[in-house]
């Protein structure tokens, strides 16, 4: 089983716990009322997915000097993956994305 599978299957334990990296709790509030779930929530790692759509998934990994982010391209199986310098540049393109993503 991969890691990511791995974290599916732990959803029901984690989903319902407060974000731990309070630099994106906006985030996590736009993806909780998109119906998306947290599957990783650690300071420095997060990744939210749909049920039903596990392949899609957003994923933010907070480096030393950079932040790594990862989001789904609309119909297609890639991820598209960057890095930003800053939190507030991390949160904004992945908020862009995801509202086309869902639209």
């Amino acid at each position: 089983m991969n890691t990511h599978s791995n974290m599916l299957s732990q959803k029901s334990d984690i989903s319902c716990y407060p974000i731990k990296n309070k630099g994106f709790v906006f985030l996590d509030t736009l993806f909780r009322e998109s119906g998306w779930h947290i599957i990783k929530n650690e300071e420095n790692w997060l990744v939210y997915t749909k049920q039903g759509f596990e392949t899609e998934f957003v994923e933010i990994k907070i480096g030393i000097d950079c932040i790594f982010v990862s989001v789904p391209i609309k119909n297609s199986p890639f991820q598209f993956k960057t890095s930003f310098s800053n939190y507030f540049q991390a949160s904004e393109y992945v908020e862009a994305r995801f509202n086309e993503f869902i639209k």
